[in-house]
């Protein structure tokens, strides 16, 4: 498990403890919600053991989510050019730690964004909170933003600048559901489709 995840853990424990010493048919069902949620809250920050098979020449999935978007854009931030972008929608039953794409080094890093609008909304990507994070390598610059919602609303960064990462290394933590979006270089093949579910430090996203 996350260590950050003990803190919900601890509060809602808290909480269900107290309407249960509380007494009363209402503040037993109350009591019965809190605990469902200190149980959903060991499943939410699940960290599960991954064996990571590293390749410099593939781009690994930073998150696990459900493939929604694949476009070509301008990013003019850390590629600086036409980019291919791969975008994630996490659901709460997925597991929200983030992974390093490719190995390299930490070359940007920014907060952006005020609102914490559903994941869903079309405006999410461009004006909820959410952090930017490039890595660079010797054969390719890579951008994720890590996209808040409206639940929880906080996106965790591991990682700082020009700190060396290897592929697959954890990066960071969404709180409960949001949002994901990879770019890289338009010259590299991507390798999901619409629909897809992927697996952070596992499924190929993109591959020279």
């Amino acid at each position: 498990m996350v260590k950050i995840g003990f803190n919900y853990v601890l509060l809602f424990l808290v909480f269900s403890l107290i309407f249960f010493i509380s007494g009363g048919v209402l503040n037993y069902i109350f009591s019965a919600v809190f605990f469902l949620l200190v149980c959903f809250c060991f499943y939410f920050f699940r960290d599960p053991k991954r064996t990571i098979a590293i390749d410099e020449n593939v781009i690994l999935s930073p998150a696990d989510g459900t493939v929604f978007e694949i476009s070509d854009v301008d990013e003019p931030l850390v590629i600086k050019g036409r980019a291919k972008i791969v975008k994630i929608f996490l659901s709460v039953f997925n597991v929200h730690l983030q992974r390093a794409p490719i190995s390299g080094k930490i070359s940007y890093i920014s907060k952006e964004g005020t609102k914490y609008l559903p994941a869903n909304h079309p405006d999410a990507a461009a004006k909820n909170v959410q952090n930017l994070i490039g890595i660079k390598n010797g054969q390719m610059s890579i951008l994720v933003r890590q996209i808040a919602g409206i639940i929880a609303q906080r996106c965790d960064l591991w990682v700082k600048l020009n700190q060396d990462v290897v592929q697959g290394e954890k990066i960071g933590l969404i709180h409960f559901g949001s949002q994901v979006d990879i770019y890289f270089p338009e010259n590299i093949s991507v390798k999901v489709k619409v629909g897809d579910k992927v697996t952070a430090g596992i499924t190929v996203i993109g591959k020279i």
